[in-house]
């Protein structure tokens, strides 16, 4: 058989190995969006036909390695996950299979090329395996921008420096010492992609601790609550038929007028058995996240506009909504504390509930100087970066993750935060 043909043959039966490297590997890190497994058998056999044009094109390598990894790109888009850590997984996926091919030192005969095209996938399995066993998170942490930059140039570097020292003289005189190069360089991208998922991991759950924490205090803040409301309620019941009886001798005795008696009934049909502070929608955490935050804003001079309209009971994911509406409220009362006089200090809510949707809208006024980031986010103007400035980032994160909207408005002093949750059912 023609030599040529021979290899052309086994690159063929090696190539659909890739895609299911590539599928171990994303559904391992992230959650596939396709749901349909034949749609996604399809897709992933759309990879090695666009991969062999490729192959057999007259492109310069640059462009061939540019464009596969663009593919590679385009299928972590079926996964869901941070958008930042399914970037770098594509580039080091990439990375890992572009140095995997160079490091079997067995290339240099027709025989060596052969065993080398399967070998190496081998190897790409192997790791991939190791990842699975070691990588734990989805990209949910935090990094700051200049961490994210190295973390997404040193695949690109690692793959750049591989075909700038192929050429090498050196290692065209040894090419049997080639083959150390992709190992060190893929030894290096695989210990940095375990690290990084291990300090990921670390902040998000630091961050989940964080929301349980704070879900505590709103749990605590709501038994008090109902404690509250139970000791008005008996004490109530208990003079209840006493004052109807004192009542009702007055009025037979004629010693109560008929307004006075009545004040005395529409002061009794009034009460409620609570403060007046209270919010009561039915929906325990709503309400407990209300009361909290209303008190500490209290203690700031800030006044609670309230204009609440759901239904009692509604379907809510607790931590979804505690991240929310706690944050927002947070970063309310910050900036409506700084404003003066005090007498202009408010937060405004407004809720309402329609088509199995939550609509909430949180104004309220600022006075300090709104500074955003080169990407147009928002950041804090504080110097202690890492304990302030990530309210807006977790409240966006987590409406992202549940399929929601989030629109921020600011002019005139005046922000206003506008979110939308879906599928929220009244139950």
């Amino acid at each position: 058989m023609n030599p040529a043909l021979l290899d052309e043959l086994l690159y063929l039966a090696a190539l659909p190995l890739i895609p299911v490297i590539l599928h171990s590997f994303f559904n391992h890190c992230f959650r596939c969006r396709v749901q349909s497994g034949t749609l996604l058998i399809l897709i992933y056999t759309l990879y090695p036909g666009a991969h062999l044009l490729l192959h057999h094109s007259a492109l310069p390598d640059t462009v061939l390695l540019a464009a596969n990894t663009g593919l590679i790109l385009c299928l972590s888009l079926l996964y869901q996950g941070g958008f930042k850590w399914r970037i770098y997984a594509a580039l080091f996926i990439s990375a890992l299979i572009v140095l995997g091919d160079g490091v079997i030192p067995l290339a240099y005969t027709d025989t060596g090329y052969r065993i080398s095209l399967l070998l190496s996938k081998l190897l790409m399995l192997l790791l991939v395996f190791l990842l699975r066993r070691l990588v734990k998170g989805d990209g949910s942490g935090h990094l700051a921008g200049w961490l994210w930059s190295l973390l997404f140039l040193c695949p690109v570097l690692s793959i750049a420096a591989l075909l700038q020292l192929s050429n090498h003289p050196f290692f065209q005189l040894y090419p049997q010492l080639f083959p150390v190069v992709p190992a060190l360089l893929l030894a290096i991208n695989f210990l940095i992609f375990v690290l990084s998922d291990r300090v990921m991991g670390i902040q998000s759950e630091r961050s989940l601790r964080l929301l349980l924490e704070q879900q505590n205090s709103y749990y605590v803040n709501q038994y008090h609550r109902n404690r509250e409301f139970q000791e008005e309620a008996f004490k109530f019941r208990h003079d209840f038929n006493n004052i109807l009886l004192g009542l009702r001798a007055s009025i037979h005795s004629g010693e109560e007028t008929a307004s006075a008696s009545a004040a005395e009934l529409d002061a009794l049909l009034g009460w409620t058995g609570q403060s007046a502070d209270y919010c009561h929608t039915g929906n325990p955490v709503i309400d407990s996240i209300l009361d909290y935050k209303q008190r500490n804003a209290a203690a700031e001079g800030i006044g609670f506009r309230l204009d609440l309209h759901l239904p009692p009971r509604l379907s809510l994911d607790t931590p979804v909504i505690s991240v929310i509406l706690g944050n927002a409220l947070d970063n309310a009362i910050e900036a409506a504390r700084q404003v003066n006089p005090v007498p202009d200090r408010y937060i405004a809510v407004h809720m309402h509930y329609l088509n199995n949707s939550l609509f909430m809208r949180i104004q309220n006024p600022y006075s300090h100087v709104i500074v955003k980031n080169t990407r147009g986010d928002i950041v804090t103007t504080k110097p202690d970066k890492r304990s302030h400035g990530i309210g807006l980032q977790n409240i966006r994160t987590t409406i992202e993750n549940a399929g929601g909207l989030f629109h921020i408005l600011y002019s005139d002093n005046l922000f206003q935060l506008e979110l939308v949750l879906f599928q929220i059912e009244s139950v």
